[in-house]
């Protein structure tokens, strides 16, 4: 059994992350793989900062629109430094 994995590389984005509306785009867009993909891979490989309007807008809210119980079981996060981190978690 093969899994369908998205990676979303965030870094390709930007290394500061830190706008509402971009964090809105991004959302929308995460939002489009979550049916098609079993999991979907957030790659913070080169982002050094990520604002809490940035992280509670792409994630926080993604959360209240699919539940926890789904992002816990579709979502994973690697290359994440302990300032991303941090404001990660606040978020959810």
């Amino acid at each position: 059994m093969t899994e369908n994995i998205k990676i979303v590389k965030f870094g390709e984005i930007a290394s500061s992350l830190g706008t509402r509306n971009l964090a809105s785009k991004l959302r929308n867009e995460i939002l489009l793989e979550i049916e098609s993909n079993d999991k979907i891979v957030c790659d913070f490989e080169g982002v050094d900062v990520v604002t809490n309007s940035f992280a509670n807008e792409c994630f926080g809210k993604l959360i209240n629109i699919i539940s926890t119980d789904i992002f816990k079981r579709k979502f994973a996060f690697i290359n994440v430094n302990d300032f991303v981190q941090r404001v990660l978690i606040s978020s959810f």
